[in-house]
């Protein structure tokens, strides 16, 4: 025996399958607008860090030069400072290294090529930070100091 009631309500297989298709649009709009989000922000963190590191490296270039008295460019770069001793800038596996005395710092790491010139009293550092792990990040950065006048 089949019962029938007179308001029974429900939905279509077509209303059903509108709901679904338009619930499944909305959710790729979000989806996108999340992907997007997390993208344009590690890729402006990344930028930020390859900055970051350039500026490090510009602050111990000018602390140092404006303390030398003499310079040697090329590949690396060699100062005598004005007490006799010497600070030297190599680039070793991606990392900038400072060497003065017996220490040594790493100034900058994840840089891809350096350049120093020395031309008179004016010494240029040229960076290009490009960290492997990051797409399509690379930051460039040129500095340029005087060194200490003779006799001072």
């Amino acid at each position: 025996m089949k019962l029938k009631l007179k308001n029974q309500k429900g939905m279509t297989l077509v209303e059903l399958i509108i709901a679904v298709s338009i619930t499944g649009i909305i959710i790729a709009f979000i989806g996108t607008a999340v992907y997007q989000i997390v993208t344009v922000s590690a890729y402006g963190n990344d930028h930020l860090s390859a900055q970051h590191e350039l500026q490090n490296a510009a602050s111990w270039f000018h602390f140092d030069i404006q303390g030398a008295v003499t310079a040697t460019g090329g590949s690396q770069l060699t100062l005598m400072l004005s007490n006799n001793s010497t600070v030297t800038y190599t680039l070793a596996t991606g990392s900038l290294l400072r060497t003065a005395g017996s220490a040594q710092n790493t100034v900058a790491r994840n840089i891809s090529s350096v350049a120093f010139s020395v031309s008179g009293h004016l010494a240029t550092m040229s960076l290009v930070c490009a960290p492997a792990w990051l797409d399509n990040v690379s930051e460039n950065g040129s500095y340029t100091d005087y060194l200490r006048p003779v006799g001072q």
